[in-house]
């Protein structure tokens, strides 16, 4: 259902918004272009002075919501868990719980991405990576501040425990990926500060 709030909005916000609900919780090449129109209540004639093509679409789903990630995740963290780099890095997996928990929950749109364009050259894959990219850059710098010696090693390690604990919360639907994820990180985030911190 479109929101006025939607209905108020510049058309190409509008196709937006409804590509990346309906691609979210259906999958990209699950929906076709006219569930899209049909939700937003337009025309193909329309969609092509915005859009080439429903891929082109998708990319500019992927990208709209990597903007609002690479914003959104570093300023929850800091209400969350205050500007200490250990508490939020402790605070990560609080934060996916929560997410977890939500009714919409299903994954992570940048995992959907990455699978449904599975080559690595496909443009809607490589915005998809990017932030992917972004956010273990993201932990990195918070090693980084944290002391800790090899950040950008620590966050390799990190950023799998996230992805891996989106994906078996998908699996399982159990609200026990994210608990088991945070009892991991716990002991990274440990053993990777120096002494003088733990």
């Amino acid at each position: 259902m479109v929101t006025t709030d939607a209905q108020n909005a510049p058309m190409r916000d509008r196709l937006i918004a409804a590509g990346l609900d309906l691609f979210y919780q259906h999958g990209f090449h699950a929906v076709g272009l006219d569930r899209v129109l049909e939700q937003v209540g337009t025309t193909k004639t329309t969609f092509y002075n915005y859009f080439e093509s429903k891929d082109e679409l998708a990319l500019a789903c992927i990208e709209t919501r990597d903007r609002g990630w690479r914003v959104r995740f570093p300023k929850l963290l800091r209400e969350r868990a205050g500007e200490d780099p250990v508490n939020q890095l402790y605070e990560v997996f609080d934060l996916w719980r929560d997410w977890f928990t939500n009714l919409h929950f299903r994954g992570c749109i940048f995992i959907h991405a990455c699978s449904e364009f599975p080559s690595p050259n496909d443009p809607c894959h490589i915005a998809a990576r990017n932030n992917v990219i972004a956010l273990r850059d993201t932990i990195a710098g918070l090693a980084e501040e944290a002391g800790i010696a090899d950040p950008e090693n620590f966050a390799a390690m990190y950023s799998l425990i996230m992805q891996g604990a989106i994906v078996t919360e998908v699996i399982h639907r159990d609200n026990e990926a994210a608990s088991t994820a945070s009892r991991i990180a716990r002991v990274l985030i440990r053993d990777a500060l120096p002494a003088a911190a733990v």
